[in-house]
Parts: C-alpha cells; sequence; structure tokens
C-alpha cells in the first residue's frame, strides 16, 4: 500500500493490459495511478472510484460501501463517474486530458487517460514562487478555454487547483483528474462532497447543499491564477466568513498587471457566489481576452459509434496522433512582439556598454593615428556595480582532509544525500496526506457547526465552556463545536466526550490544527500552523511532528524542513531549504544539520562535509 493513501491497491497490480507502477494522486473521490500499458508500450493514467466518504477496499482488493446505507450513494456515484468517462471519451480539446477508455472491475469503476508529460502548476510554484506575468497570461487564456469547454458539456471540474494542471513540454496547458467531476448542472442532490482542496473550494463546496455551478470552477480557478500572480494562494474560503482578510491583488500587485485584469480576478474570488462571473464567457470579457479561436470554443466531438463497439462495462477511443494546436490570441501576439521588441533593444544596449571603450576610440581615432606616446585613452567610464542581494557571511571553511579521507568524507556525504532525498520523497507524500485531512476535517467542522444540525443541543460547564451539537447521555458525541475556556474552540467529530476522528481546533494565539484526532489529542494526519510564523504538514502524534512530513518557517527567506520527525524535531535522514540560497541534504539530529550531507550552493553546486550541531566541521573541496 502507498503511504499517501493506505486504500490504494499495491503497486504492480495488473488490471487488464495495464501495470500500476505508481500512486501520483489521490482525494476524496478516487485514486490516481500511472500505469504502463503492456499491448501499446506507454505509460497512461488511471483513476479509481474510492470514495473515502462512503466506501472502503477489501482485503481480497474489493471496494464496497462503508455501511449498506451507504451502498445506494456508492452505486450511484460510480454511476455518474462511468458517465463522465463516456461523455469526455467523446471528444478532444487542446487544453484537457484525453480519456482513452473506462472499465468496471474489483466492484468499482477506472478510468484510463493519457498519461500528460510535464510539469504541475503546483511544481512550477513551489517554493512560493510567482509565475512571470506572460506565463500567467498563457495559463489563464488555456484554462478558461478547457473549463469553458467541460461546462459546455454539462459538467463541472470541481477540483482546480494547480497540481490539476499540467503543463506541457510545449508549454500548453492542460486540465487532468477529472475523477472529481460530476453532473451537477442536472439539478440532482448530491451526497458525495469530499472532493475539496480548501485554498481553492469555493465556500459552497463546503456543505452538501451548497448550489454549484460554472462560477465555482470559476473561483477555483481565480484561486489558482491568484496563487501564479502571488507566489500564495487566497485565504480559505471557510476563513473568509465575518472578518474577510482578502487583499485584492488590485491593491497589491497592480506594478505587474493590468489593473482590470486583477479587477477580474479579485470579484471571481467573491465569497458570495452571486457576485461571481456566472459563466466563463462573461469572466472571459471581464478579463479582457479576445474571444477563443475556433479550436478552442467547444470540444470536438467523435461520433458515437466509436464507443457502441465496445463490451458493456468497456469503452474508449483512441486518441488523436496531433492534437488541434495552441493558438495565441491577438492580444498575446501583440504582448509578444512588444516583449521580442524590447529583448532586441537590451541586447543592443548591452552590447554597446560592453564594447563601449572600443567603439569610442575608433570614433575619437584620427585617420593617421598618432604614435603610441602621444596617444590619449579615451576617459575611462566607471562600470555600474551590479544591485545584488547581500550575501550571509560565510561560515570559515575547515581545512580539507587528505586524499583518502576526502574519498571516504565524499562517499558518506553523497549516501547521506540519497537517503535525504528518498526521506524528502516520504514526507512530500505525508504531508500531501495531511493536507486531504485537513480538508476533510474543516468539511467536518463546518458541517458541526451548521445551524440546522440534527439532534443538537447546547451544554454549559462549570468553567465558562460551552458545547452546541450532537450528544448522548450528556456526553459529547457526533458533530459539535466546544468553546473552551480562554478562546480555544474545536469543532468536528466527538466520541466519549472528546475530539475523536477528523476535526479542527483554534487557540486564543490563533495558531491552529485540522486533521485527524484520537481520544482528544491532535495525532494523526493534519496539518498545524502559526499564521506568519511556521506550517507543519504530515503526520502528528499528540500535537507534534512524529513521522515523516515537513515544516515551513516563514522569514525571509523562508526556510523548509522536510523528513522524518520525532517530538517535532527533525531526526534522521532530512532535507533543508533556506530560500533560494542554499539546500542541505543529509543527516539531522534533534532539528540541526549533525553527520554527513551534501550543501548545495545558489549555483547549483554541491559541497559534501560533516556537520556537528549545524556547524560544518569537515568539507571536502
Amino acid at each position: 500500500m502507498s503511504l499517501d493513501n493506505v486504500q490504494a491497491l499495491p503497486l504492480g497490480t495488473r488490471l487488464g493490459d495495464y501495470r500500476l507502477d505508481a500512486v501520483i494522486g489521490h482525494g476524496g473521490f478516487g485514486i490516481t495511478y500511472r500505469a504502463f500499458d503492456t499491448q501499446l508500450a506507454k505509460f497512461v493514467a488511471i483513476k479509481e472510484y474510492l470514495p473515502v466518504e462512503c466506501a472502503v477496499r477489501t482485503p481480497e482488493g474489493e471496494v464496497v460501501p462503508r455501511a449498506q446505507r451507504l451502498a445506494e450513494d456508492f452505486a450511484w456515484g460510480r454511476e455518474r463517474f462511468l458517465d463522465e468517462a463516456r461523455a469526455l471519451a467523446r471528444f478532444r480539446h487542446p487544453h484537457i486530458v484525453p480519456v482513452l477508455r473506462y472499465f468496471e472491475a474489483n466492484g468499482t469503476a477506472y478510468t484510463v487517460m493519457e498519461f500528460e508529460d510535464g510539469r504541475s502548476v503546483a511544481e512550477l510554484l513551489r517554493g512560493n514562487r510567482p509565475l512571470p506575468p506572460v506565463d500567467v497570461l498563457t495559463l489563464c487564456d488555456g484554462l478558461l478555454a478547457g473549463l469553458a469547454a467541460v461546462h459546455a458539456q454539462g459538467f463541472l471540474h470541481r477540483d482546480v487547483k494547480p497540481s490539476n494542471i499540467i503543463v506541457r513540454r510545449d508549454g500548453v496547458p492542460v486540465l487532468i483528474d477529472f475523477g472529481a467531476a460530476r453532473q451537477a448542472m442536472g439539478g440532482r442532490t448530491q451526497t458525495l462532497t469530499g472532493v475539496l482542496t480548501p485554498q481553492y473550494a469555493p465556500i459552497e463546496q463546503y456543505v452538501a447543499e451548497g448550489r454549484q455551478g460554472p462560477w465555482s470552477d470559476i473561483y477555483s480557478a481565480a484561486a489558482v491564477l491568484h496563487h501564479a500572480i502571488a507566489g500564495v494562494p487566497p485565504p480559505e474560503a471557510a476563513a473568509r466568513i465575518g472578518n474577510d482578510p482578502y487583499k485584492p491583488l488590485t491593491v497589491s500587485h497592480a506594478d505587474r498587471f493590468d489593473l482590470g485584469f486583477l479587477a477580474a480576478i479579485d470579484r471571481a474570488l467573491s465569497l458570495t457566489a452571486s457576485q461571481r462571473p456566472q459563466s466563463i464567457d462573461e469572466w472571459r470579457a471581464l478579463i479582457g481576452l479576445a474571444p477563443p479561436q475556433p479550436s478552442e470554443q467547444l470540444t470536438v466531438r467523435m461520433p458515437t459509434q466509436t464507443i457502441g463497439a465496445a463490451r458493456t462495462a468497456l469503452g474508449g477511443v483512441s486518441r488523436d496522433e496531433a492534437l488541434l494546436p495552441y493558438a495565441a490570441t491577438p492580444r498575446q501576439r501583440r504582448r509578444r512582439s512588444i516583449l521580442v521588441t524590447l529583448l532586441i533593444l537590451a541586447t543592443v544596449a548591452a552590447f554597446g556598454w560592453r564594447y563601449r571603450d572600443d567603439i569610442q576610440a575608433r570614433l575619437a581615432a584620427a585617420p593617421s593615428p598618432p604614435p603610441p606616446a602621444t596617444a590619449e585613452a579615451p576617459p575611462a567610464v566607471a562600470p555600474v556595480p551590479p544591485v545584488a542581494t547581500p550575501a550571509p557571511t560565510p561560515t570559515p571553511q575547515p581545512p580539507p582532509p587528505d586524499d583518502s579521507a576526502r574519498k571516504a568524507l565524499i562517499e558518506k556525504s553523497e549516501k547521506a544525500a540519497g537517503e535525504a532525498k528518498a526521506a524528502l520523497e516520504l514526507a512530500e507524500e505525508a504531508a500531501a496526506r495531511g493536507r486531504a485531512m485537513a480538508g476533510e476535517a474543516r468539511i467536518a467542522a463546518a458541517r458541526a457547526a451548521r445551524p440546522d444540525l440534527e439532534n443538537s443541543e447546547r451544554l454549559s460547564y462549570d468553567n465558562g465552556a460551552s458545547y452546541i451539537g450532537q450528544s448522548s447521555d450528556g456526553k459529547r458525541q457526533g458533530l459539535g463545536v466546544a468553546d473552551l475556556r480562554g478562546g480555544e474552540r474545536q469543532a468536528g467529530e466527538w466520541n466519549d466526550d472528546r475530539l475523536h476522528g477528523l476535526g479542527t481546533v483554534r487557540l486564543a494565539d490563533d495558531a491552529r490544527y485540522s486533521g485527524q484526532w484520537k481520544e482528544g489529542q491532535s495525532t494523526g494526519a493534519g496539518v498545524r500552523e502559526r499564521p506568519g510564523v511556521d506550517r507543519s504538514e504530515g503526520i502528528f502524534v499528540d500535537g507534534e511532528l512524529d513521522g515523516p512530513g515537513l515544516r515551513r518557517i516563514f522569514g525571509t527567506p523562508d526556510t523548509v524542513q522536510a523528513g522524518k520527525w520525532q517530538a517535532g524535531k527533525l531526526e534522521g535522514a532530512g532535507v533543508e531549504t533556506i530560500g533560494d540560497r542554499e539546500r542541505y541534504e543529509g543527516e539531522f539530529r534533534s532539528g540541526q544539520r549533525h553527520g554527513h550531507g551534501v550543501l548545495v550552493g545558489a549555483d547549483g553546486v554541491g559541497k559534501p562535509g560533516r556537520w556537528e550541531e549545524g556547524k560544518l566541521v569537515e568539507s571536502a573541496p
């Protein structure tokens, strides 16, 4: 089983012609695998329908409802999953991942998609780095074109976020992972609402009865663009109720983008759905984008008979060898022309500056050059020193070891660095699981706080604490919210008078935790943060990171530590990154660099060495 989802099928499992090689994504609605097509000898992506709210995998690999009362929801969702696959398999669009086929097995359903070769927007934004303006506009244009095609088919994506957008090697953004898409426009009330990524989800996705539509995907797309522009996502929708901390982009980033463009994104991020653009066409007009090219307007529908010949439980189409090319809009072409002109002018200016002495000498030279003894050199022009960020005072380097010791040092350091990279992968997987559980916990907390919660009552305590929610025999049992003495608030699932399951806590100093709980302690996968101070994601025991995970300490620059933790401190193999300045891959003790490792500088060059209590004591040149 994979660390990021214990429900995943074992790697190496065969599903017909496909061999599962890796888990590449998971969420409340299902799991996505990278698989190898043994017939066509190529990689594909396979999405498995496994809604965590109502289904579980048995030891034999079958997916079954968690309880008999959930069987109808599970079966209904599986049919919708297949309906979506059938619809998506019949068309092609340059900004939507192609669906190749779909089938049923293990009591559930699967969708086979092209495995898009590229980098996700989440990878491009890693380290809180904003995208260049021209890349933001390209992302915006492609994202809107893809969503318009999805909405035209009567579907919503419902999980638009940076990790679900791949920028292919040719620069074209592609929407992936449509396992979260559902037929929301048909008006049927749904109970499968567990697909939610807090920073990008609109407020209507937090409750089962929330009315969703194109405006919901528009909010999520705007949150992605906000992240691309500002380097960070907007505040979570649930945190914006009441005193909204959102800062308009028109105020914070007017120096880099057109005000109309920023205003359109601000409006799309309105907390109230009715205040957002109600369609992609309306939003595109507000942004100022030209109408989409013919190849981007609607999807190219494939003939129905391409699927009709398949078996009842299996369907699909072959992917076109050549997708429709990505066509730049007239506005983009003008922008690119301006950029090219500026680059040419900059190059000419740089050439003139570099060879200014020689040029001046040639212009000042007479037809018959005078003797060297009487020649006057042109006046020297002092070069303008480049503006650079002050570098930290370098740590004194210890003397290099002899050759044999040097080789041993390098070997041990590189081995430690390799183990650190493996630990980083596990930490990132655990962090992703923590974020997913934190999102589920916020959903549970939002449900617990609903004023119309069934069988809700108020309990008061002598110490001033109070509880509003479900109870049994005078004890907190079920969903509810507790306001404790000192300003602490706990919300979520309760058992025997203690938080147990999914829940959230916010302390008086605004420190908070969202994720799994066990007998009143924040234990399991989750996220703990102190706004403006630090944020921890991964596996917790009694409120402290204990297991794989990562912690970001906010500062100038940010520091990120990732690896395996013990009682809130990094122990053993791990990675520490300090902004763009340096990256240490090696051994830790009590949260400090201690042991062998490799220090990679801003130039990308790694330097092996040995550290003790955070200080470099031995290095290899």
